[in-house]
């Protein structure tokens, strides 16, 4: 499986974490399956399929198909993901905020769910994603979706203080202290627990726990024999 990172425009920084795009051919035979567990993380992303539809099965249920471009929540349960035999997609990574400085949707409503991009977005999500579909190199879909991002930049809400906060527990992998926090987002610890379920959908201190989570998860994924 290939995966390629870029970096966001300068103009997006403050929003956006980075722009991924991986893919694999399973009907190679490599032994390498398709049903992928996909662990709850601190991260947001709005997700375009651009080969095989993705389906998604949470908990006992069925496989859901979930379209071709789909925004995810806040997750706190994992799921499985069949990625069909040949797997494409783009991946917006978001900043702790940055998902609702786009939407302007409490991220609490968010949590364990995922979206049609259209029905939240509108209809100019499927142009997009009929244009990274037919793009011919991973270079022409980020230009494509960066471009997008930039024409979309008088929707975003203007960041706040607690934004560049819990940008920085995140770079601090989740061991920044609430007050610590709090005196960063220049708000009292109360205010920054109903800012948090708004911004991040999670209270402060869980989501510290999922960062820390995450590091010790992509270390251990990174090393199965660590």
């Amino acid at each position: 499986m290939f995966s390629i990172y870029f970096q966001p425009h300068p103009a997006l920084a403050e929003f956006v974490e980075c722009i991924c795009i991986m893919g694999h051919d399973f009907s190679c035979s490599d032994n390498l399956s398709p049903f992928y567990t996909y662990m709850p993380t601190h991260t947001r992303l709005l997700c375009f399929y651009l080969e095989d539809s993705v389906k998604v099965k949470k908990g006992d249920g069925e496989f859901e198909n979930h379209g071709r471009a789909v925004i995810i929540g806040p997750q706190l349960k994992p799921v499985t993901l069949d990625l069909g035999k040949k797997h494409s997609n783009l991946l917006v990574l978001f900043k702790p905020c940055g998902l609702y400085l786009l939407l302007g949707i409490p991220l609490c409503q968010m949590l364990d769910c995922d979206f049609d991009a259209q029905l939240i977005i509108g209809k100019e999500i499927t142009e997009i994603t009929e244009r990274l579909m037919e793009a011919k190199s991973c270079d022409a879909k980020n230009g494509i979706i960066q471009l997008y991002l930039l024409s979309k930049l008088n929707e975003y809400q203007p960041p706040l203080p607690i934004d560049l906060a819990m940008s920085q527990m995140v770079s601090s992998c989740g061991k920044m202290s609430m007050d610590l926090l709090a005196a960063k987002s220049c708000l009292s610890v109360r205010q920054l627990e109903r800012q948090s379920l708004q911004r991040i959908g999670l209270p402060p201190k869980y989501f510290a726990r999922m960062v820390r989570f995450s590091v010790a998860y992509k270390f251990k994924e990174s090393n199965p024999k660590a």
